[in-house]
């Protein structure tokens, strides 16, 4: 058992046996942290409702990336609810799990990594359904694609597992036994995986499928097909603004360029806050940009106001589909 001081770092903190808890302190940045947070949970629940609405029976390789697109944002979300800190931890099994999951912070970045591989595989998959229709037709089946979602979640895990293995509570306090340089190297490997690479193949693909578009003749699935690509489009532009402060600056203090001291300043605490956005605004533009979305949640909508989900007088399509593809890949 330990006893409060009167120094200032333990004003304020509650003991419970052996753990020492700070309280957040609610500053700015975390106040609107909280508040994205929320947004993200109730904007990616609507996405995940109408995907996987009982009564849409048909859902589309797009329209299934899409949903996991929206889960794995609507699980970063909750995660990064701010929660009070430990400033001392037991040496038992629910301090060491909170050591190796929650400060580390494993679930977090797992599904923040899911995201990200999610989105890669959605530019992906809209040049192949553009450049290579055959193959669109041949490897992006509903059903490969949610075998592709279930795999895209295992690789995140391996990835971010780490923690488990390297994060430990040594005399009270959550570290790290991994040697600084080691940790730095994984720190730039990290980088380049998370986010270097996928940027990249996301830029090209999207500009590639935008390219091939443009050299065909003007036909209502051209039409359809680029208006779904810049919405795309938006979405990974979105992810390159809002990600790319915090992830070179992450990467500059893997590289030593960046002082420790830096990472807890304002200017970082800004670029933590830009990253979040990320994580909430996605529905924002599927509502801005995609009609289908909209008809789909005002559908859902009569259907609660009926209290019945058998609403037969609505024919529930994939979403974000293109008709034309759709039929070419139930054939």
């Amino acid at each position: 058992m330990f006893t409060t001081t009167t120094n200032d770092y333990f004003y304020n903190i509650s003991i419970n046996d052996e753990w020492i808890w700070v309280p957040v302190p609610w500053a700015w940045w975390q106040v609107i942290q909280l508040i994205f947070a929320i947004i993200g949970i109730m904007g990616n629940m609507v996405v995940m409702v109408v995907i996987f609405w009982p009564k849409r029976p048909r859902r589309s390789s797009t329209d299934t990336l899409i949903g996991a697109l929206a889960v794995a944002d609507f699980l970063t979300s909750i995660f990064i609810i701010p929660h009070p800190t430990v400033a001392r931890y037991p040496d038992n099994t629910w301090g060491k799990i909170f050591c190796k999951v929650v400060q580390c912070p494993t679930f977090r970045v797992t599904s923040a990594c899911a995201s990200i591989i999610t989105l890669t595989t959605m530019s992906v998959e809209r040049l192949v359904a553009v450049r290579f229709p055959f193959w669109f037709r041949r490897f992006f089946s509903p059903n490969r694609t949610s075998v592709a979602v279930i795999a895209i979640w295992v690789l995140s895990v391996l990835i971010n597992s780490w923690g488990l293995y390297t994060v430990h509570v040594v005399n009270g306090e959550c570290v790290h036994s991994l040697p600084v340089g080691f940790h730095r190297f994984y720190g730039v490997l990290i980088f380049l995986v998370q986010y270097a690479l996928p940027v990249v193949v996301m830029i090209v693909a999207n500009l590639w499928a935008i390219f091939t578009l443009r050299q065909r003749r003007a036909t209502a699935l051209r039409k359809a097909q680029t208006h779904i690509l810049h919405m795309l489009l938006i979405v990974v532009i979105t992810f390159v603004v809002t990600r790319t402060p915090i992830q070179v600056t992450f990467f500059l203090y893997n590289l030593g360029v960046v002082d420790f001291k830096y990472i807890f300043g304002p200017t970082y605490s800004s670029f933590v806050v830009l990253g979040f956005v990320n994580f909430c605004i996605n529905p924002f533009i599927y509502a801005a940009k995609v009609p289908n979305f909209r008809r789909a949640v005002d559908d859902i909508k009569r259907s609660l106001r009926a209290c019945r989900l058998d609403h037969d007088d609505h024919d529930f399509h994939p979403v974000f589909a293109l008709k034309q593809e759709d039929e070419e890949c139930a054939q």
